[in-house]
């Protein structure tokens, strides 16, 4: 198609959907996309699984597409699929809140997963982890951490349950032999998107933010790790999208606009989530336990390249409902790999590939530097980013010569063995 972009509409892949319209041209494209992008994302549910001209605008472009199409409405009868009938931002559980956990994929003991159906994530959600990755907790002024999840969609799924790599044992040989490899784009064996996990974070809604219109929050109902049954406001989102050509993939990472001030910034009047601009003397992104609130300052800016795409997103949002809550998200940055595997391991092996070793190579990112204020709020520093901590992913088993590489996704860990280790 125009500008490189080979749009994937799952209608005419494997799933025998009623077709849609191709994106509409726009003469906005090379202002917000890069000049060899000559079609903008547009609110209509598809997804593009490769990219012709590789720099930060136009993987922008893409990560915006994938938001779109990610958080339209779900069919309730085909989870993880787009309900193409309704129109953007219409009520009901999302594309990606309908993908499968990891409780479903990974059993005790190494089990069969769920099937497809009934191992996705369906109607009130379960939130039990209110702890970021580095181990701390991020408190809302409200005195309620925020709680986290991942998910991943069907691509994913059937390449982990085809390779039997929910048991630990299997998981381990497979990486010793062969190397974890997601599917990145189109294939026909495992679908035709390619890999993708979700990690979402979620505050709980206080009721002025619950009566508010328009919402300025993507809500669902949950039930936290107390039993406790809340309405939710998404406030983070990051996307790992495996997208053909491009080993370590597409790393994307959206926050709601409210949730916290840039540091340094004068005349911080506003409403914040995670950030009292009356306590002069709270120190900002320090560790609190609840109900102690958290100071959180986004310590580096939303990435020029992603401005443009912003707003332009946010006027097209506005123009077909005025209510949407989706108009109070921004993207902050893209990292994707300039090279797909880069040099290898620091000590070599001959026995040994580069996807079998960690850490994996980064590929000379886009950008050294990506993080969400609300995902990784105390480990907002220079040189951290998704595919620098990712590299790092391994098995969930050790072998005789140490971790093997898991494709730089964490979830492989969560996997057991008969033994139930």
């Amino acid at each position: 198609m125009a500008g490189g972009w080979r749009w994937h509409i799952l209608a005419a892949i494997a799933l025998a959907l009623a077709p849609i319209r191709v994106l509409a041209a726009s003469d906005d494209a090379a202002a917000v996309c890069g000049p060899s992008v000559s079609r903008a994302p547009a609110l209509e549910p598809v997804i593009a699984t490769s990219i012709a001209s590789a720099n930060d605008h136009s993987f922008g472009c893409l990560a915006w597409q994938s938001f779109v199409y990610l958080n339209w409405r779900a069919r309730t009868d085909a989870p993880g699929e787009p309900d193409r009938a309704a129109p953007f931002g219409a009520p009901g559980a999302t594309v990606w809140e309908t993908f499968a956990t990891a409780e479903g994929l990974f059993r005790p003991k190494g089990g069969a997963p769920l099937a497809w159906p009934d191992a996705a994530s369906a109607g009130t959600r379960r939130l039990d982890t209110s702890v970021q990755a580095d181990g701390g907790i991020l408190v809302d002024r409200a005195g309620n951490p925020v709680y986290y999840e991942i998910l991943l969609n069907r691509d994913e799924f059937a390449y982990i349950v085809a390779n039997k790599l929910f048991d630990a044992e299997t998981q381990l040989a497979v990486a010793r032999e062969h190397g974890i490899v997601l599917p990145a784009g189109a294939s026909e064996r495992y679908g035709p998107i390619g890999a993708i996990e979700v990690k979402a974070a979620w505050k709980v809604l206080t009721p002025a933010e619950a009566a508010e219109r328009p919402r300025r929050f993507h809500v669902a109902e949950a039930v936290l790790a107390d039993g406790s049954r809340a309405l939710v406001g998404l406030v983070g989102f990051h996307l790992n999208q495996r997208v053909e050509g491009f080993a370590q993939g597409l790393w994307a990472s959206f926050v709601q606009i409210d949730s916290a001030p840039l540091a340094g910034e004068t005349g911080r009047t506003g409403r914040y989530s995670f950030f009292d601009p009356d306590c002069l003397r709270c120190a900002a992104n320090a560790m609190t336990e609840p109900p102690q609130a958290t100071q959180v300052e986004q310590v580096f800016p939303v990435a020029p390249s992603a401005r443009a795409v912003n707003a332009y997103m946010r006027a097209l949002i506005r123009a077909a409902d005025p209510q949407s809550p989706w108009q109070f998200y921004d993207l902050v940055g893209v990292q994707w790999p300039q090279f797909a595997l880069g040099s290898p391991t620091p000590v070599p092996d001959p026995q040994r590939s580069a996807r079998q070793t960690l850490p994996l190579a980064i590929g000379m990112p886009s950008t050294a530097t990506l993080m969400n204020p609300v995902l990784e709020t105390f480990r907002q520093f220079p040189n951290v980013s998704c595919i620098g901590c990712h590299a790092q992913a391994a098995t969930a088993r050790r072998g005789e010569r140490g971790a093997y590489a898991a494709d730089y996704s964490f979830l492989f860990r969560r996997a057991e063995s008969l033994s139930g280790r």
